[in-house]
């Protein structure tokens, strides 16, 4: 016998409660959704207009940096002595056993091409910064592309620009320097919108070029290479190409520097790695940067797209190479190829979030923007000191060592003869040639792969007429940047003549011939 149909009220009194909790639960999920897209609608406008004032910030900037005729970080000055050598036609790559003795540490083609603009368009660090900037908007307007190509989403691409010239302030640093790195930077990234697009045997060109400006740019070729895996013959296929062209333009270099291409760019470039100097160096760039990171790495999360392979390798890889930032020297320079991989994850990551189906892809979007947000806000202080140096310091001269450099230089260039500092940029701004590198050639030095005699000797010879230091010659030696023996050959032959501008000045001793010629 069946059993009695349940009656209808009793079954709708059971179900009553379960029904009024779904609608409760409903209305509160939709609640928090509201709530989370207007908190993720106000971090995304937020960080539009942070990106928009930082950009402000960046003309600015970019606007007072460029005439400004002194340096605003080492190698300026030693990369415009080298271009100038390329405009005089002089050797790039001299033998480093007689003056001048200073390191052209990087591959040709940024000297080549700023010595020839400078036969044009004059004298000066205008040239290379014009060409650095030039780079650099090359670079960002590569990167929109590319992200927008991927992504099928322009906004995505605009972002990624935007985070690229804004994120850690990297990028507004060194765009306006006679620096090599941001033509470097913008080849690479050349490279890599060519194999986003499909186009890896043309991207072999831009590729090689960026490493016949500056030798470690080999993060973008790997992360081709590895994009391509595992299609082996394609793979290998354009690391061939890429090898014979380094090949072949290594050996040209080799044979019109007489030998010398491969010393100055590999063991004159290869300075020492310091645990502490690394320790020094990875604080500034996990504050800047341990957010932007986080927010890309997100994109690892999500399932790759055959186009995003690239950008994806060029991140991982960048990052294994971090590294580097314990070589002596090594600066904020050593992250723009991580901030630009960076950036275009976060365009890249952002568009998949808001494709993804609410509630996911609506939280999702909004934690990217919020964690956006705080990343920006990270570097405000930064680009409040921009503002300040571009509205009022720079207009009035520049403070510090570069306000000591402009006072003095026209002194010093009155001054006939040579000069030797320790200050390259010093000598740049007088008129004179860098005769000698302190820095690079201590190094060199301390670490036997180079004879001192040749400085030694000239030196002895009483060559310069003048020498500016920033300490003087009886300061503690690990103060300095000269070895003992280029202090003690420095005490014998020259005699001190007071301090200016915070430089301590020297003038050629009596020589020995003409001191005994005196009764």
């Amino acid at each position: 016998m069946l059993p009695s149909a349940e009656p209808a009220g009793l079954l709708e009194a059971r179900i009553q409660p379960s029904l009024r909790r779904a609608r409760v639960w409903r209305e509160v999920e939709n609640q928090a959704l509201a709530v989370g897209r207007g908190a993720g609608t106000a971090s995304w406008v937020l960080v539009g207009i942070l990106i928009a004032a930082y950009l402000l910030a960046f003309a600015l900037s970019v606007k007072v940096r460029l005439p400004f005729p002194a340096e605003f970080t080492y190698g300026e000055a030693v990369v415009l002595d080298g271009a100038r050598r390329v405009a005089r036609d002089e050797l790039l790559y001299p033998p480093p056993d007689r003056l001048p003795l200073v390191v052209s540490a990087y591959m040709p083609l940024y000297y080549w091409m700023v010595g020839h603009l400078m036969r044009l368009f004059g004298d000066g660090y205008a040239v290379g910064r014009a060409l650095s900037l030039s780079a650099t908007l090359g670079a960002t307007a590569l990167l929109v592309w590319s992200v927008r190509r991927v992504s099928g989403q322009l906004w995505g691409g605009l972002l990624a620009g935007g985070l690229f010239l804004t994120q850690n302030m990297t990028v507004l640093l060194w765009a306006p320097l006679h620096r090599v790195d941001m033509l470097a930077l913008g080849f690479a990234l050349a490279g890599l919108s060519l194999a986003t697009a499909g186009r890896t045997h043309w991207a072999v060109l831009p590729l090689l070029a960026a490493l016949l400006t500056k030798q470690s740019y080999v993060v973008a070729p790997i992360a081709v290479a590895l994009a391509l895996w595992p299609r082996w013959r394609s793979s290998l296929g354009f690391a061939g190409l890429l090898g014979a062209g380094i090949l072949s333009a290594t050996g040209i270099a080799q044979a019109l520097s007489d030998g010398w291409f491969l010393w100055y760019t590999t063991v004159a470039n290869a300075n020492p790695m310091r645990l502490d100097y690394f320790l020094a160096q990875i604080y500034p760039f996990l504050h800047f940067n341990a957010l932007p990171l986080l927010a890309a790495g997100l994109m690892l999360l999500l399932p790759s797209q055959a186009a995003e392979k690239p950008w994806r390798w060029y991140f991982v890889v960048a990052l294994l190479t971090l590294s580097g930032i314990a070589k002596v020297g090594a600066s904020s320079n050593y992250w723009l190829e991580l901030t630009a991989a960076t950036s275009a994850l976060i365009g890249l990551v952002a568009v998949r979030l808001a494709a993804l189906p609410r509630p996911r892809g609506a939280w999702g979007h909004a934690g990217l923007g919020a964690l956006l947000l705080a990343s920006l806000l990270v570097v405000a202080p930064g680009y409040r000191a921009v503002v300040v140096e571009a509205g009022v310091i720079l207009p009035a001269g520049g403070a510090g060592s570069v306000a000591a450099q402009i006072a003095l230089a026209p002194a010093l260039a009155a001054v006939p003869g040579d000069l030797l500092t320790d200050d390259p940029s010093l000598a740049v701004a007088a008129g004179k040639p860098i005769l000698f590198e302190f820095v690079i050639f201590r190094l060199l030095a301390e670490q036997g792969l180079w004879d001192q005699r040749p400085i030694l000797e000239a030196i002895a010879a009483r060559r310069f007429e003048i020498v500016a230091l920033r300490m003087p010659l009886d300061a503690p030696l690990g103060d300095t940047e000269w070895t003992a023996g280029v202090r003690d050959a420095l005490v014998g032959a020259y005699a001190p003549a007071g301090r200016a501008a915070d430089r301590w000045l020297y003038r050629p001793r009596a020589t020995d011939v003409l001191a005994e010629a005196i009764p």
